[in-house]
């Protein structure tokens, strides 16, 4: 007993802190945050025939002649929780939407293109399908989804929508989605770090410098000067070369520094993978040779002096009246006589032109040793016989280079595809060309050479080079995906410098323009670019790289493009940083091109081009709206008279064109059986008078439509 009682007291004893905790259950998971419904907006204007059925099912029909259809949510009830980021809903489509774009409008109900976003196609289906789109990035850039907001859905650009919806929500992700989203995000913060790159390499104040480029015949020589500790070396940067991926450059383009001041020369020509490449399209860069990354030590230059193949006189709008997009019109002739026009535009697009292989009627250009075939049919209706009767009238005429993806009806398939930009989707009308390798770069330099071999001439002339279009809005017109502006910009200028060297061997005094729309310190339309952005980069380039002549080229049309009263423009201001420029105040462009920083060269105006400019009414107009179309024009044109800095107006849009959801010709539409059809209107006749004796006394009428009693209206700028 004595024994057993020993053994109980040895052992250790057991408080109620000792005794074992039993772990807890896990909480039940968190309840899935349930969607947020959202419904149509039946009695809002959609441009669409609106219904909803008892089940809840909206039917959406096209109204003849309404080409943007759209439809607004009504407002939301309450705040949407954040992490409700997906739109979702089901429907059937007749025809594929060939652009899917939401407004994303705040409280107040402005519907806003700087706060819209483009999500390309959605594809037809006669069974009910299922459409999802995560908006969390959207959500947070326009800081969206709170009580009485709501969004506007455009649908296309077509009249013949026939398309039914139920079941609208906005969801949570789910798993799949979650997953996209990170690799969305991961994909974007490389894209930032390159971005960044390029403002760096633009801001730096670099060691060394390339200060010249001189391109002859067959040789190019490169002057510079460098200094400091280490191995350096003068790179050749061929344009399908992307300057910030270099690691290590490429024995083939390194030539040895020994000197702080030198100056190289080499062949202009080297064969690379088959193709001739010519380096007229270089830039030239020194570096520091690392062991295993090369360090970049100075600016690259492109070419300051082009050898000259053969020679032509400049020719310069001897007048402010210009037309927009000419084409081979039976009244082409008669209206650059009649309105006294000077200057024009007219639309390039090689690859409805251009062929990958001979066919019958094609042309044949030689371009380092490859030849290339360009259709001598098309060339000779669509653009020789417009250029020469404008050559007849001494017009100077800047041609617009866009480059058509390969899906764009017409195109030849083996150069679309070649020049196709491989970041393009499928939301641009036209891409940035491809300049990756050196057989799409090759293409590309053989289109602008031919255009340039075969337009600087006095019988078919062209004199400035329009390099793509509005430039602002780069997702649809100059589509390389969705980069940032400086990314966007580094490729851009590849372009624009080809352009300018290849075209300075056959006219000395061609200039290129950058177009940008009517945006400045607001951008214009949603995904889109501010304009003051992209010149301040121009200027960056043009300090960094080497100064060359381009120009801007302004599309300053009103506010609202189907309200012709520029004059109550309220975003037009009169201030550097105004949000937009229309003609209300074009003296916003008058002092930019004026102010010696922004010169060429520090002391040449770069003349501004309103290249597609006009006013506008709706595609329904009355006869007042066409009187008040061109009371608008009056008053531009008083401010475009006056201003130094502005060259000219080129007129957008000749005829009528109701595609473009808005009437904005100096003639009523062709072709309708109308007894009015291909007419002038009435500011046709305005734009007649305009510059002429009878100008004053013609233009009285529109001062009391205008509010105005004198023209006296040209305002000063504050700095």
């Amino acid at each position: 007993m004595l024994s057993l009682l020993l053994v109980l007291l040895m052992l250790p004893s057991c408080s109620d802190d000792d005794k074992p905790v039993p772990t807890p259950p896990p909480p039940p998971p968190a309840p899935e945050t349930p969607p947020t419904l959202l419904s149509i907006n039946l009695k809002l204007d959609s441009q669409l025939e609106l219904s909803m059925s008892e089940d809840n099912v909206y039917t959406l029909k096209g109204i003849e002649g309404n080409t943007d259809p759209y439809f607004f949510l009504n407002p939301l009830e309450e705040d949407v929780p954040e992490e409700c980021c997906v739109l979702e809903f089901e429907y059937t489509l007749a025809e594929d939407i060939d652009n899917f774009e939401i407004f994303f409008v705040n409280a107040k109900g402005v519907v806003e293109p700087a706060r819209s976003s483009s999500f390309g196609t959605v594809k037809a289906s006669s069974e009910w399908a299922t459409y999802s789109l995560r908006l969390k990035k959207k959500r947070k850039e326009f800081d969206w989804g709170y009580m009485d907001e709501k969004l506007r859905i455009d649908i296309g650009s077509t009249d013949r929508t026939q398309m039914q919806i139920k079941n609208m929500k906005l969801r949570v992700m789910n798993e799949e989605e979650k997953k996209a989203e990170e690799e969305e995000d991961n994909i974007i913060n490389e894209k930032l770090k390159y971005e960044q790159s390029i403002k760096d390499y633009l801001a730096k104040d670099y060691p060394c410098a390339v200060t010249e480029v001189n391109v002859a015949a067959d040789k190019i020589t490169v002057t510079g000067n460098c200094t400091g500790e280490g191995t350096f070396f003068l790179a050749e940067i061929p344009t399908y070369v992307d300057l910030f991926r270099i690691n290590k450059v490429d024995d083939a383009y390194k030539i040895p520094l020994n000197k702080a001041s030198f100056s190289e020369t080499v062949n202009r020509r080297r064969t690379v993978d088959g193709y001739e490449y010519d380096g007229l399209l270089s830039r030239w860069a020194i570096f520091k040779e690392g062991a295993e990354k090369d360090e970049l030590v100075s600016h690259a230059r492109y070419a300051d002096k082009v050898a000259s193949i053969r020679s032509i006189e400049a020719l310069n709008p001897a007048g402010k009246k210009g037309l927009g997009g000419i084409i081979n019109s039976e009244h082409l002739e008669s209206d650059i006589r009649d309105l006294g026009i000077t200057s024009a535009t007219i639309n390039i697009c090689p690859v409805l032109f251009m062929h990958s292989t001979k066919q019958a009627d094609d042309i044949e250009h030689q371009y380092n040793g490859k030849t290339y075939y360009f259709n001598k049919s098309f060339l000779e209706g669509n653009l020789d016989a417009p250029l020469r009767i404008a050559a007849k009238y001494n017009v100077a005429v800047a041609g617009i280079i866009l480059i058509h993806p390969a899906s764009a009806l017409g195109a030849d398939q083996g150069i679309a595809s070649i020049l196709q930009h491989p970041d393009y989707n499928v939301k641009g009308t036209y891409t940035m060309p491809n300049m990756t390798t050196v057989e799409s770069t090759d293409c590309y330099a053989a289109i602008l050479d031919f255009l340039a071999q075969r337009y600087c001439t006095k019988e078919m002339r062209i004199t400035h080079w329009i390099m793509h279009n509005e430039i602002d809005g780069a997702i649809n017109w100059v589509n390389m995906g969705d980069p940032e502006v400086a990314t966007f910009m580094e490729t851009y200028m590849r372009s624009v410098r080809m352009c300018y060297n290849i075209v300075h061997q056959y006219d000395q005094n061609a200039r290129v323009y950058i177009p940008f729309t009517h945006g400045w310190t607001q951008m214009a339309g949603g995904d889109w670019y501010r304009v003051t952005d992209m010149l301040d980069m121009l200027n960056q380039y043009s300090k960094a790289e080497g100064d060359f002549f381009w120009a801007p080229a302004c599309h300053s049309y009103p506010e609202q493009l189907g309200n012709p009263k520029v004059w109550n423009d309220k975003n037009s201001t009169f201030s550097m940083k105004t949000q937009f420029v229309s003609l209300k105040n074009l003296e916003v462009l008058n002092k930019w091109v004026l102010t010696p920083s922004n010169k060429y060269l520090g002391t040449h105006n770069r003349s501004v081009w309103l290249s597609e400019t006009g006013t506008g009414t709706s595609v329904t107009p009355t006869e007042s709206d066409n009187t008040y179309q061109a009371a608008g024009f009056a008053y531009g044109w008083k401010k475009i008279k006056a201003l130094e800095g502005i060259e000219g107006i080129q007129w957008h849009n000749w005829y009528d064109n109701p595609a473009e959801a808005v009437l904005l010709g100096l003639r009523f539409q062709k072709g309708t059986g109308k007894p009015e059809a291909g007419q002038p209107k009435p500011v046709w006749y305005t734009y007649q008078k305009a510059g002429t004796p009878e100008e004053d006394e013609y233009f009285e009428q529109y001062l009391p439509l205008i509010g105005i009693s004198d023209w006296n209206i040209i305002q000063e700028i504050p700095d």
